[in-house]
């Protein structure tokens, strides 16, 4: 009580016999059970779900009608343009039909016209159709001329080397590589013989005595005229060389393949000879007989130099004697 009066100022009677009943039935039987606050949320919530319900479906029904309008609006707009243009068709179709009526009438009076004009017409009419016949020809003529042209434009521009064509044309290289060595060798022997007698002939002339003999001799003529032809075959070596080159590139450049840079004579030979036994031999006849040609033909260039540098050791032989 002491509490009650000083510390929580209570001091009416009645509240302090309130207050010490509450604290007795606290004591006795726990704190008091209240179930009322949980039927309320249950009720509150309820309400407020409903209202949310209620909420979206005023929504939804707000948001289809705004739809459902938005729609027949379009719909109308649609409708009415396809007036406009059942109108607007309407008056093409009676546009067309009056233009038509029109061409009708012209078609009537031309055809009039002409049956009125007669044979001569005609006749006129039909040179006309020969003049453009013609023209249509010539026309024609000239487009099969440019296809035809454009054609082999496009043939050659598409042409492409056979396949064996590269191997033979390496082989026929190497074949006149080979015919070129053996004409430079005879070149640079006949050369060399005419180094040789004019050697000779130098010490035949170191001498009283072959120096009064050669003076009166031929051989001093002989190796002149060996020496311009040795010089002359080695240009005429050094220009084929020159000439085979160029050759060589140029096809290279149009074939589109190497040909100078190859496997070799024999390679190209076991490749292009393998299955034809007796073509080959006919072929390395042929090459062997052409070969002879060649031969004879460069024993037949460089014979002279040969006699010049024997009748040069002839004169040296009979100045010894002597």
């Amino acid at each position: 009580m002491h509490y009650l009066n000083n510390v929580l100022g209570i001091k009416d009677p009645i509240h302090k016999q309130k207050i010490a009943l509450k604290a007795m039935d606290v004591v006795l039987f726990g704190p008091p059970k209240d179930y009322s606050h949980h039927m309320k949320d249950l009720v509150l919530v309820t309400l407020l779900l409903g209202a949310l319900i209620g909420c979206w479906y005023a929504y939804r029904q707000n948001k289809n009608s705004r739809r459902h309008l938005r729609r027949m609006m379009k719909d109308m707009e649609s409708l009415h343009k396809a007036e406009l243009a059942l109108d607007h068709l309407q008056k093409e179709l009676e546009r067309a039909r009056l233009e038509q009526a029109c061409v009708t009438s012209e078609k009537q009076n031309l055809e009039r016209q002409l049956q009125q004009q007669g044979s001569d017409h005609m006749e006129l009419h039909t040179s006309y159709s020969d003049l453009e016949v013609s023209q249509l020809k010539a026309e024609i003529e000239m487009l099969r001329a440019e296809l035809q042209r454009a054609e082999g434009e496009l043939q050659d521009r598409c042409w492409s080397p056979p396949v064996g064509l590269q191997q033979w044309l390496q082989l026929t290289h190497e074949i006149e590589n080979k015919a070129y060595i053996k004409k430079k060798n005879g070149a640079e022997k006949q050369l060399q013989q005419a180094r040789e007698a004019c050697e000779k002939l130098r010490k035949k002339r170191s001498s009283l005595v072959g120096a009064f003999v050669s003076t009166h001799g031929k051989s001093i003529d002989d190796v002149d005229r060996s020496i311009v032809e040795a010089r002359t075959s080695l240009n005429e070596v050094t220009q084929e060389l020159q000439e085979r080159v160029h050759r060589w590139k140029q096809i290279e450049l149009l074939c589109g393949f190497n040909i100078i840079n190859n496997s070799g004579l024999q390679y190209l030979e076991s490749v292009l000879y393998r299955g034809t036994a007796n073509g080959r031999g006919t072929m390395r006849g042929r090459m062997s007989s052409s070969q002879d040609d060649l031969d004879d033909e460069t024993s037949s260039l460089y014979s002279p130099s040969a006699g010049k540098s024997n009748s040069a050791d002839d004169d040296s032989q009979d100045t010894f004697d002597f």
